[in-house]
């Protein structure tokens, strides 16, 4: 349990410094375009729904992307781990004859 522990606060701190202040919008093209057309979109239903319904979709537009951060943040510790896992296999490799 206590190498659980540490392999939490590793890979959350690592996450954390990558991710702090960064926007996409300005390293990625493809990020950029695709975010104003989402935008746009949202826009555009937004204008067609009545108010109850707009507040119904900004609350699925935030649950999902909650869904989406909580499925990136276990691909990054799955990555950090079979990192780690390499780097120790690596490490304690000898060779051996057959």
């Amino acid at each position: 349990m206590m190498i659980k522990n540490v392999f939490d606060s590793l890979a959350a701190t690592k996450e954390h410094e990558n991710l702090v202040g960064l926007d996409l919008r300005k390293y990625s093209s493809e990020y950029f375009h695709a975010s104003e057309k989402v935008l746009a979109y949202q826009d555009k239903i937004k204008s067609a729904l009545p108010l109850d319904l707009q507040e119904t979709l900004e609350q699925l537009d935030d649950e999902y992307n909650c869904m989406m951060m909580s499925g990136m943040d276990v691909y990054y510790r799955q990555g950090f781990s079979d990192a780690v896992r390499l780097i120790m296999e690596t490490m304690s490799w000898s060779p051996t004859r057959s």
